[in-house]
């Protein structure tokens, strides 16, 4: 839209009510207006539809570590998997282990509502096995994996340290007791009592044996650790007495889901994916001063895959200038998928200090980043032109530079 305002108002006043066409205006651009303050400054309004103000969109892939967060999701489906590292700490001081018997070790699982994928799948299904060496707080799908599957931090030729398939009929918060290894758990309870033996101990890693659902399991409530290993000791005197003990684990996320084709725009949680647009603000004449501006945004809601609480609420959008800090603008979208992000002013005004071009990212935030996989779709720039990314751009040119 380019729009030419002329009238006896003060610009702040124009500015307003320009903001308030900008934010519902679906038609194609038009021309109306009266002067903003005469012989002074005018004020123009002009959008991507007309202006070559987004040059590309795409996908990027952003690798974020998630290690002991409130919520883990697990399984898989048919092209998607996540995974888990779980490490104990804390170990209790058990006693001599010739004094004692190991009845039984559990890894206690929370699982709750979201699924994604199959979203009426009920079923869990795990494979464990011992890591073989240390793992960093850091690391993400690509440290462990390499683009073949293959690692070196655990062998699926190994004997298993669980083994387990249940179905899940309870409600959320109902904790599953997966059964481990006793025999290596006991060992694993001797030496966590040794400060250096215990750093022999790396944990191990949760596969799932299915390709339904990956589902979302809780691991902390506020600071209290809710994921944990139950373990029963009897001892070998004459009570034959049994206890119960709890321990502590630290618990990493790797999540992998497939590449989005050619032309597609996606944002995704877990893995992640950013939805990436290249702006040009080189169309806006050098002695302009940028006033705002407006994103929009629209999910091909046909397209996209959305787990069992509905589509993302709320996306992001980020802009990092070259110096300075990062700016984030949060959007709730509508029931038709359409996200406005605006006064997006401070972005463009940053944008063209820094050379009139610059990318701006669409991402998921908040439980939707970490905890929960919904994969949308974006309408690209090549789609209709009421649907496709659609920047629109507020500015003045002071009178003094108009001819």
């Amino acid at each position: 839209m380019r729009t030419v305002l002329r009238g006896r108002h003060t610009l702040s006043s124009c500015i307003a009510l320009l903001c308030i066409v900008m934010v519902g205006c679906n038609d194609l651009p038009t021309v109306v207006g009266t002067d903003v303050v005469p012989g002074t400054d005018t004020l123009y309004a002009s959008s991507s539809l007309e202006r070559p103000f987004l040059l590309s969109d795409s996908t990027v892939q952003r690798r974020t570590p998630f290690v002991n967060g409130a919520f883990f999701l697990f399984g898989n489906t048919s092209t998607d998997q996540a995974r888990v590292f779980v490490e104990f700490i804390n170990y209790p001081d058990l006693g001599d282990g010739s004094n004692y018997d190991l009845v039984s070790a559990d890894l206690m699982m929370i699982p709750q509502d979201y699924r994604y994928g199959d979203t009426t799948d009920k079923s869990l299904s795990l494979m464990a096995y011992e890591l073989k060496k240390s793992w960093s707080a850091d690391a993400t799908w690509d440290s462990i994996w390499n683009a073949s599957g293959a690692t070196d931090y655990y062998a699926v030729t190994d004997r298993p340290m669980a083994q387990f398939s249940t179905t899940i009929t309870t409600g959320a918060d109902t904790a599953v007791y997966v059964p481990l290894d006793t025999a290596r758990i006991k060992q694993w309870l001797i030496k966590g009592r040794d400060s250096a033996a215990v750093k022999s101990i790396y944990g191990m890693v949760l596969l799932s044996s299915s390709t339904s659902s990956i589902r979302q399991f809780r691991n902390l409530e506020g600071v209290r650790q809710r994921m944990q290993m139950r373990v029963v000791r009897q001892l070998r005197d004459t009570s034959s007495k049994r206890d119960t003990s709890f321990v502590e684990c630290a618990v990493a996320n790797f999540i992998s889901t497939a590449q989005p084709r050619t032309g597609e725009v996606v944002i995704q949680g877990g893995h992640i994916l950013d939805a990436r647009l290249v702006c040009s603000l080189d169309s806006i004449p050098s002695n302009a001063i940028i006033l705002g501006g407006t994103l929009r945004v629209t999910v091909n809601t046909t397209a996209s895959s959305i787990g069992s609480f509905g589509r993302d609420e709320i996306l992001n959008l980020n802009y990092v200038p070259s110096s300075g800090p990062v700016i984030n603008l949060a959007s709730r979208g509508t029931s038709t998928g359409e996200f406005v992000f605006e006064n997006i002013g401070p972005f463009l005004q940053l944008l063209r200090k820094n050379g009139g071009r610059g990318e701006l990212f669409i991402q998921p935030t908040g439980v939707y980043e970490s905890w929960r996989m919904n994969r949308l779709h974006l309408y690209t720039l090549a789609d209709d032109p009421f649907k496709r990314p659609r920047l629109t751009v507020a500015y003045t040119i002071p009178g003094v530079f108009v001819k």
